[in-house]
């Protein structure tokens, strides 16, 4: 066989590659192109070094996309005026409509395109974060839809910006709500990032790039996110925009609080979340308001409740006093001396023995049975197991939200003779099953239930073990509780929802329910040591869409703790509405801490809380006030409409007394960036005046406002709106410059993290996590000067007038 033929071959250090094709500058923001085989209006134009990223804006928000140039090649199918086409007057006057609900001068309504009706005072924060506020704390009352107003946030934002990167921190029983809720409503597509996913991210990219650096909105667990490989990762990404839900759990000293607030550093927007911002404590209150501060003055707090919106409803709180059986009070007052005993002369460990205490002291005011079970495990726990090395504090827990039986805690001896505790917990145990033979609480709720007949009835109580009691004697009842799946606990609240009856929760499911459908009645088998915990429940069915008045009976024994906590509320009553106005609710006041040193320890209300008031002057009330613009906001996305037509509208009447002959030419006046993004639009009319000749046909029609268009002058227009642009232009610049003084302040938190190293002190290990760290540095410090960049070039607008829709008078 012949030899391979050698072929010479040049080496040449030029690219394979051609060059990419310059964009032409037919294609500019507002051209209608032919592309992908449908006609679509070019939004905006964002140029890379290799390519132009092209946006589109569809129909509605639901079909706009982005492109890149040269991969698609949209074909500009006009040069000149929109093409004019004659319509019907009733078609005339529904693009007027349409025409007029477009203008808008800070909020997109590309962000309304699902299933959502909304109210004007929901738009308020997303309206003040698209001013350029950078952290707003969302503290409305229970019900009033703060979901809802964070998901007119983001939808907001990602309609300004395709390639945002949100990240949303909630508790875990609430993850699914939120991806359920954004989707429907907003169609946005939550990504939940857990331990799994986040593997597999790590797996895809690679080594020197955070799982966290590609564009997206990102959604996970507040206790996920707390730990520190986890909160490592996402400090080192450039967040568009930080959310954190129920963020009064997140205050320090927390682990949740350290993580959340390293994020928030490097986060150009934080929204804070939460119906029960201030309970008493100020550490507390300021440490959850500082998350994300730089050196803005602090988060502008809306704290609105229902009286403020309109919502006249009324609700019916009543605390149901119950007598206690002879058994039951025995049980009650042995249990009181033992943790008033352990209470002040604990062990090393006071905070632990402390917290066991009040587990136990709140079990028995739940249910005799939960309190046996309870007194059981501690007994079999302190015979058996060594003492725990664990690090327990009552005051750094805050409040206990697991509805099962906390045997870390409840392992913690008190007395500092074990054969005397085992005595005690003995004679407890044998007190605990003598009072449960008679539940005094137990009768009550069953007459109550035979009272209220068919009518639809949750029923709360805090412990899996007391809810199990309910589940005995009320077998058709369904059950929420903390052992269930977040699939399990949506088809429960579907089913009630739809057919009602009666339900048994406990608070580890009560966060995210919306029973308000079908619902009125809410039963709390025992008062809650936060009264936070009170206020949510009553708040599954006292919320927006509730049409009846609400019904909420609380169960409380006589002559027992829960008689002291209402006096404490009581007390504190003034100091709170003091701080954050008149009309706050059980819901603020105490938390569990305090609580357990009212009850067990006996000291008074003045001391367990000190009577310092909050600094509010770190804070701001927004206006309680709804404004034209929020209203002018809701009509705009109430019309559903997201770009004008594609064609001039064009009518012809016959002319009366109130509309002499002539022509009356609407014209929209736009301000864009130089990226092409809409920032306001307003139309306006133009009258020319004269004698119109009939047009006999569709032709005739369109040549006569052809001739008419001509005669329009733009820059006449953008005289006559002279004074509207100026203010646009001052309030977008405002805007600009706030994020930009926001994003300058986080880079300078980065600068000089890392100083030099000296090689022959560390092995290789540490030298090479060290550059890793720097270089990571160096990455966000550089997103952070591009971002600024941007923004800068975005503070200049330009004005365009074209017309939208002509209306002919001939005599």
């Amino acid at each position: 066989m012949p030899a391979n033929p050698i072929v010479d071959r040049t080496i040449s250090n030029s690219s394979p590659f051609p060059a990419p094709q310059p964009l032409p500058s037919s294609l500019t923001a507002g051209t209608v192109v032919i592309v992908r085989g449908r006609c679509s209006r070019l939004d905006a134009v964002v140029d890379h070094d290799d390519c132009s990223e092209l946006r589109f804006d569809g129909d509605d928000a639901v079909r706009a996309r982005t492109l890149l140039w040269p991969f698609d090649r949209p074909a500009p199918t006009r040069t000149g005026p929109p093409p004019l086409r004659v319509v019907r007057p009733p078609g005339w006057v529904a693009h007027l409509r349409q025409i007029q609900a477009g203008d808008l001068d800070v909020l997109t309504p590309r962000a309304a395109v699902g299933d959502v009706s909304v109210m004007p005072f929901q738009l308020a924060p997303c309206l003040a974060m698209a001013r350029g506020a950078p952290r707003v704390l969302l503290a409305d009352e229970v019900g009033l839809g703060k979901t809802i107003q964070c998901g007119w946030i983001v939808a907001d934002l990602v309609a300004r910006n395709p390639l945002a990167r949100v990240l949303i921190a909630v508790p875990a029983s609430v993850k699914h709500q939120w991806i359920g809720e954004l989707a429907r409503r907003f169609k946005l597509a939550l990504e939940d990032i857990d331990a799994r996913r986040l593997r597999a991210r790590i797996a895809d990219l690679p080594v020197d790039v955070s799982p966290w650096e590609p564009p997206g909105l990102y959604l996970s667990s507040v206790d996920f996110l707390k730990r520190p490989d986890v909160a490592a990762s996402a400090c080192g990404a450039l967040w568009d925009l930080l959310v954190v839900d129920e963020a009064h759990t997140a205050a320090a000293p927390t682990e949740r609080h350290a993580s959340l607030s390293a994020i928030a550093k490097s986060a150009c927007r934080v929204v804070l979340i939460t119906a029960t911002p201030y309970s008493g404590d100020n550490a507390a209150f300021q440490s959850m308001t500082s998350l994300g501060s730089t050196s803005d003055p602090g988060p502008i707090v809306f704290r609105r409740f229902r009286a403020d919106v309109g919502d006249a409803r009324v609700r019916r709180h009543r605390f149901a006093t119950v007598r206690l059986s002879r058994g039951e009070s025995r049980f009650q007052r042995l249990l009181e001396r033992y943790t008033e005993t352990v209470w002040h002369d604990a062990l090393a460990n006071t905070a632990g023995a402390r917290l066991a205490m009040t587990i136990l002291r709140k079990r028995a005011l739940s249910s005799a049975a939960a309190a046996a079970r309870s007194l059981r495990r501690r007994l079999t726990l302190l015979s058996t197991a060594p003492s725990l090395p664990q690090q327990l504090g009552l005051f750094d827990v805050g409040e206990l939200v697991d509805d099962e039986v906390d045997e870390v805690a409840l392992a913690v001896p008190g007395l500092r003779h074990t054969a005397a505790e085992e005595r005690w917990l003995k004679l407890l145990i044998e007190a605990a099953d003598r009072a449960s033979l008679r539940d005094s609480k137990l009768r009550f709720l069953l007459r109550l239930v035979h009272r209220l007949g068919h009518e639809p009835v949750v029923i709360f109580t805090e412990y899996r073990d007391t809810l199990q009691a309910l589940a005995t004697v009320l077998p058709s009842a369904m059950q929420l509780h903390g052992g269930m799946t977040s699939v399990e606990r949506a088809a429960v609240q579907a089913a009630f929802n739809r057919d009602g009856g009666r339900l048994l929760a406990t608070d580890a499911a009560a966060e995210g329910l919306n029973l308000q459908g079908r619902c009125r009645v809410v039963v709390n088998f025992e008062l809650p040591w936060n009264p936070a915990r009170l206020e949510q429940r009553i708040g599954r069915i006292d919320r927006m869409g509730q049409q009846r008045p609400v019904h909420a009976i609380t169960i409380t024994a006589r002559d027992t703790a829960e008689h002291v906590v209402i006096t404490g509320l009581v007390r504190r009553l003034t100091r709170i509405v003091h701080t954050l106005g008149t009309r706050e609710r059980l819901g603020s006041l105490l938390d569990e801490a305090r609580i357990a040193q009212l009850v067990i320890g006996r000291i008074s209300a003045s001391a367990a809380s000190p009577d310092d008031d909050v600094d509010v002057g770190a804070i701001t009330l927004a206006p309680l006030e709804i404004g034209a613009e929020e209203r002018r906001a809701c009509a705009l996305i109430d019309a559903r409409t997201a770009s004008l037509p594609r064609y001039v509208p064009v009518t012809h009447l016959r002319s009366r007394p109130a509309m002499p002959p002539g022509a009356v030419v609407l014209v929209v006046c736009t301000l864009r960036t130089a990226e092409g993004f809409v920032v306001a639009r307003k139309t306006v009319a133009l009258r020319l005046n004269g004698r119109l000749p009939r047009p006999r046909s569709a032709g005739e029609t369109r040549a006569l406002a052809s001739q008419l268009l001509g005669q329009v002058d733009p820059s006449t227009m953008l005289a006559t709106l002279a004074e509207w642009c100026q203010e646009v232009r001052g309030r977008h610049e405002a805007s600009i410059q706030r994020s930009i003084d926001r994003v300058r302040a986080l880079r300078g938190t980065i600068t000089g993290t890392h100083g030099p190293v000296q090689p022959g002190l560390f092995d290789r290990r540490t030298l090479s996590a060290t550059a890793s760290a720097r270089r990571a540095d160096d990455r966000l410090a550089s997103e952070y000067g591009e971002r600024i960049r941007t923004l800068e070039r975005s503070q200049a607008l330009d004005a365009k007038c074209e017309p939208a829709a002509m209306l002919m008078l001939w005599p």
